[in-house]
């Protein structure tokens, strides 16, 4: 178990509680395996209604995996550490998925990264209008995991126009607050910050559907998704053949301020996760379950940890924090789209 994961057992409810402040509830192997074990033990349970997962923190509900200690492992060479953390976190993700009853997220502050994973996969992503969610991989040389490639492709009702939004999410990285998630449909319900204590009780003393009827909140009263805002130059442009294609589309379309943040993201971040981010998204779309795109995330994931770009992404952004990454490739023109594609396939 993990002194960072409690579990609170309240009438029908089973409650994990996320309790890492310090460090905005990364994961670590033990936290997965700790989430892991309480899934199971309430799936065992007949009488557990619901499962719950909350955060004790006030700026979090989890902000990712442990990425300091998976770039430890890579810079040392210990690949198969990583792949042992991978490989457990996405079974806990697929326990969230998969588990019988349903599974709330309350979610609160940052939601990034893994922190995505313990909540997108399973049934009721409640939020509050104090939320920050993102998937921001690319910048440190990695790609969107934990089921991204299954849950981004079918946002907004999937298609094409959810494959574009999904790329456009998982590329850019780009920062959404609650009208955001809930216009995408990462979130399904939105709730006021301060009842989020009431909201929890409520599951385990009148049952989840009564206490989404008590607490919850028009959609509305989150304010307007710059998504939304954007939808037909996001699907127009992030439909796009290539992410060269789609920074031309950029760069000949209108030059407003999103147009501009758009392409500034992009510019910076790592171009081969970039590449390796679309061909991942585009197998996510045509995967049968979450199941197989987890599979398709942990050999594609195997392959770029061990390239030079993320022990380098993560020490730009995360550890000397000067956002001045060198990338090798630097340029998408010298992605090898083949390399991605074979590590995809497993070949």
């Amino acid at each position: 178990m993990s002194e960072f994961v409690t579990t609170r057992r309240e009438g029908r409810m089973q409650q994990i509680v996320l309790d890492r402040p310090k460090a905005l509830n990364s994961l670590d192997l033990p936290m997965c395996r700790a989430l892991h074990a309480a899934l199971d033990a309430a799936a065992a349970d007949d009488s557990v209604e619901a499962v719950v997962t909350t955060s004790t923190s006030e700026k979090a509900f989890c902000a990712g995996g442990d990425i300091r200690a998976l770039r430890d492992a890579a810079a040392s060479g210990d690949h198969e550490k990583n792949h042992e953390f991978f490989s457990e976190e996405y079974a806990m993700d697929l326990a969230y998925h998969t588990h019988r009853a349903p599974t709330v997220a309350v979610i609160h502050g940052v939601a990034m990264g893994g922190g995505l994973g313990i909540s997108i996969n399973g049934s009721h992503r409640v939020v509050t209008k104090k939320v920050m969610m993102a998937m921001p991989e690319t910048a440190i040389g990695f790609v969107p995991d934990v089921g991204a490639s299954h849950f981004l492709p079918r946002l907004c009702g999937g298609g094409t126009r959810g494959l574009a939004v999904g790329i456009y999410l998982g590329v850019t990285g780009v920062r959404m607050g609650s009208a955001d998630a809930l216009y995408t449909g990462l979130a399904t319900h939105l709730i006021d910050d301060e009842a989020r204590g009431e909201f929890v009780t409520a599951i385990g003393r009148e049952g989840l559907e009564a206490a989404l009827e008590q607490h919850g909140l028009p959609h509305e009263e989150a304010g307007e998704s710059a998504v939304e805002a954007q939808i037909e130059r996001i699907e127009e442009i992030f439909s796009k053949p290539t992410a060269q294609d789609m920074i031309a589309a950029l760069e000949a379309g209108e030059q407003d301020e999103w147009a501009t943040a758009t392409l500034g993201m992009i510019r910076a971040h790592c171009p081969t996760s970039i590449v390796a981010t679309i061909e991942l998204l585009r197998a996510g779309a045509e995967a049968e379950d979450l199941r197989e795109c987890l599979d398709n995330e942990l050999a594609l994931g195997a392959w770029i940890t061990a390239r030079p770009d993320f022990v380098e992404g993560v020490r730009a952004v995360v550890i000397d924090k000067d956002r001045n990454p060198t990338w090798d490739p630097a340029d998408l023109d010298a992605v090898e789209v083949d390399a991605i594609r074979a590590a995809l396939s497993g070949s």
